[in-house]
């Protein structure tokens, strides 16, 4: 049995997901707390990157959050101190549009003049990245900033994830899904910019040979989505989602996300699969190694060779999964496919 990680492994995301990621990051900035002359290139699909393969981010709405958090925590929270109970109010707020319209009156109060200037210049420097300004203050921003307003879903009154969802969504998907207009972008998904990384030839192969997995951290429309669009869904046996995760973790009132290896036990529970031998995830993340290991299967890293990291930047993500557990790391499906078959065949 083969179970699959989703972005990274089977889709290219990094023109859809890390890309939204690092534009809700910019959107927030400037449409909620009102940094108005931010420069686009202030964070890099680089320093995304490098944080998410820290850990413990797999889920790429926690992933903003964090960053936004870092940066409003650390260079804006001291100097709005006297707004924080006005903004902390508004969590009260469940109605988007009405929490948008309570934000755009506090906004214009906010003083965002040290956070812009040091946002710009990291844009400017190779001296601090985003990245490397979140691993120098991490540890001092647990904390929840007060402007950072993530509670709840879209529609509830969750302005980070309403941004993140209409660009990667775009203005008729976001419709369709949440039956609410676009607040902060009206273009074209970012959805619609993934590409498919194995031929579907291969999986074909693969599926003949053995069972056939998805565990992935994304919602279940936007799963579905995807595998449909690349024609590839009658391939796999069970498709573990994001929403089964949220229903799991309300009725065990505990987080259940990667590391924790519950979407690789739901995937073998749900093929009737009872044995942890010849069952592989291959993923592209450390928390995906983490939780293979977790769950008794072997653990299998991808990085993939077609991606846009340097040469050196694949050496470092490659030996990160080896370090977290992974059997092997591969860079291309023809190499993992030959592995699968000597193993399935020893």
């Amino acid at each position: 049995m083969i179970i699959f990680d989703m972005d990274g492994v089977l889709v290219d995301v990094s023109g859809s997901y890390r890309e939204v990621t690092r534009l809700s990051v910019v959107h927030y900035l400037r449409f909620v707390t009102g940094v108005k002359n931010l420069r686009d290139d202030f964070i890099s699909l680089n320093d995304v990157s490098a944080i998410k393969k820290n850990g413990g981010l797999n889920n790429d709405w926690d992933l903003t959050y964090t960053i936004i958090n870092t940066l409003l925590f650390s260079l804006f929270h001291e100097h709005n101190k006297h707004l924080n109970n006005d903004f902390l109010a508004l969590r009260a707020i469940k109605k988007d549009d009405e929490l948008f319209h309570a934000v755009g009156e506090l906004r214009d109060k906010c003083d965002p003049a040290i956070l812009e200037s040091r946002l710009n210049r990291m844009s400017q420097t190779q001296k601090m990245s985003v990245s490397g300004f979140y691993f120098q203050i991490k540890e001092q921003t647990r904390e929840h900033s007060p402007f950072l307003i993530n509670h709840g879903d879209v529609n509830t009154g969750n302005l980070a994830k309403r941004i993140f969802q209409e660009i990667y969504l775009g203005n008729g998907m976001f419709q369709k899904i949440y039956g609410v207009d676009p607040l902060f972008y009206q273009g074209e998904g970012y959805i619609n910019r993934e590409a498919l990384i194995p031929s579907p030839s291969l999986l074909k192969r693969l599926a003949a040979r053995t069972t056939l997995t998805v565990a992935t951290g994304r919602p279940g429309v936007e799963a579905c989505h995807s595998l449909r669009q690349f024609n590839i869904m009658d391939m796999f046996s069970a498709v573990v989602t994001e929403d089964d995760v949220v229903q799991a973790e309300k009725n065990e009132g505990k987080s259940l996300r990667k590391p924790h290896p519950f979407i690789i036990n739901l995937c073998m529970q749900r093929c009737g699969c009872k044995k942890t031998g010849g069952v592989f995830y291959i993923g592209d993340m450390p928390d995906d190694m983490v939780a293979s290991i977790s769950a008794g299967i072997t653990p299998v890293g991808f990085v993939n060779d077609r991606s846009n990291e340097s040469n050196d930047e694949k050496l470092q993500h490659r030996a990160l999964l080896i370090e977290k557990g992974a059997r092997e790391v591969f860079g291309n499906f023809k190499e993992l496919e030959s592995y699968l078959k000597d193993e399935f065949n020893a």
